[in-house]
């Protein structure tokens, strides 16, 4: 039985994912204004802000560490660099030169890379079993931040005109830096139940009603040493080849997966105003009809994973978003239309991917702050890399070839997961 001090844990948890939207979301309504107010072109803007590949990088080797050192403080790091986002957030209009940016989005990767491995432990101790159906519910809210953010950024963008083959005018100044400003107070008030959390854990922990349902994770074994934390035989029961095996596909998935849907979430908006001429609002529409969409999935995603085996339901997802993303490189830039369409379709199927990864590596191996590192780690990498790669082409080739991008990393992605659930399938697993 979940006791309400949890059950208030994980609302707490859940606004923490609708932050991480927000701050890290901004980016795709707000691109073209941070180009402007910059005076950069698009690589530049999209190489600062694939910094936050990179803090997410860091932040998860900095993170799987803080967690399995000091497993009692959970509710501590995820009020810190919550706290740290928010500030940090708020800062993106005001710094000196685009270089700048990307040190700030290098902060922000870490901060939010950190919370999300302290607040996924915390969730998987607290529901252990339903964990799968709570991640799916976690990751929603990030949808949900995901989506209120082009709201809240649209009233504050620039408009720009263009006649004919003239140049595009400037007719109203961006005023981003408001929106900015709001995601960063928004961000610092969810901060403030997290240090409530932390410092009542103690006095909450002599309550002999509570000893049995108090989600914090104690040390298991004081005497691993860091040879048997990066061991994969350590998480597979001993089988080294498995644990080698789930290690390798764990960290291509969410490099694939991650990299992926920031590329196309953070350029349809962008292509959406360069090749059908949208408005500003119609095309920050756009961005929020791809973040409803991912969040109906998830919610969606909650409700399959009651009778759908997370197995069958990733194999499934993977080979779906693999045909879609096909479908739209062919298609998605005949028409407006048809990219508003696929724009849902691509949101809906993205959705549960990053939730049903977690909850089937913990199917297969032990998941422990190390391998919700690695996790991080790659996410973070594919982000970084992606978008790093995304400005540069999109500069050179334009449109098509973000497209073209996409659709060869989720295609491959489709193919090594059908790759690794045959070669597995002889192997001896542990299964939870």
């Amino acid at each position: 039985m979940v006791s309400r001090r949890n059950k208030a844990k994980t609302f707490a948890v859940f606004l923490l994912w609708i932050t991480k939207g927000l701050y890290l979301e901004a980016l795709g309504p707000a691109m073209i204004d941070l180009r402007l107010i910059y005076a950069t072109n698009y690589a530049s803007v999209t190489r600062a802000v694939a910094g936050r590949g990179a803090g997410c990088f860091i932040g998860a080797a900095v993170g799987g560490v803080l967690i399995d050192r000091w497993p009692s403080l959970l509710e501590l790091w995820c009020a810190v660099f919550t706290t740290v986002a928010g500030l940090g957030v708020s800062m993106v209009t005001y710094l000196p030169s685009i270089d700048h940016v990307w040190l700030l989005y290098l902060l922000l990767g870490a901060a939010s890379s950190i919370v999300n491995i302290a607040g996924t432990k915390l969730a998987l101790s607290m529901w252990k079993e339903k964990s799968s159906i709570i991640l799916q519910l976690l990751h929603m809210g990030f949808g949900v931040g995901a989506l209120l953010g082009p709201l809240m950024c649209t009233p504050f963008l620039a408009v720009m005109e263009q006649n004919g083959t003239q140049p595009v005018r400037v007719v109203t100044k961006s005023r981003v830096h408001v929106a900015f400003l709001l995601i960063g107070i928004i961000t610092l008030l969810v901060a403030v139940p997290f240090y409530s959390f932390q410092f009542t854990n103690h006095n909450h922990s002599k309550n002999k009603n509570d000893s049995k349902t108090e989600p914090m994770i104690r040390v298991t074994s004081t005497s691993k040493t860091w040879k048997d934390h990066i061991n994969p035989a350590s998480y597979a029961d001993g089988n080294f080849t498995f644990g080698a095996c789930v290690f390798l596909f764990i960290s291509f998935y969410f490099f694939v997966l991650v990299g992926g849907e920031k590329t196309y979430v953070s350029f349809v908006r962008t292509i959406s105003v360069d090749v059908f001429k949208l408005g500003k609002n119609e095309a920050s529409y756009l961005n929020s009809v791809f973040w409803m969409s991912l969040t109906g999935g998830r919610f969606v995603g909650s409700f399959v994973s009651h009778f759908v085996s997370t197995r069958a339901m990733i194999t499934v997802m993977v080979l779906l978003n693999a045909i879609s993303s096909t479908l739209c490189n062919m298609y998605g830039l005949t028409d407006a239309q048809v990219l508003w369409v696929f724009t849902v379709l691509e949101g809906f199927l993205i959705a549960p991917m990053y939730p049903l990864g977690v909850a089937y590596s913990n199917s297969l191996i032990n998941l422990s702050g190390f391998c919700l590192m690695l996790i991080a780690l790659m996410g973070g990498l594919g982000d970084m890399m992606f978008l790093w790669s995304a400005g540069r082409v999109y500069d050179q080739q334009g449109a098509p070839a973000i497209f073209r991008m996409v659709n060869a990393a989720f295609a491959l992605l489709a193919a090594v997961l059908l790759v690794f659930r045959i070669a597995t399938r002889s192997c001896t697993t542990h299964t939870k």
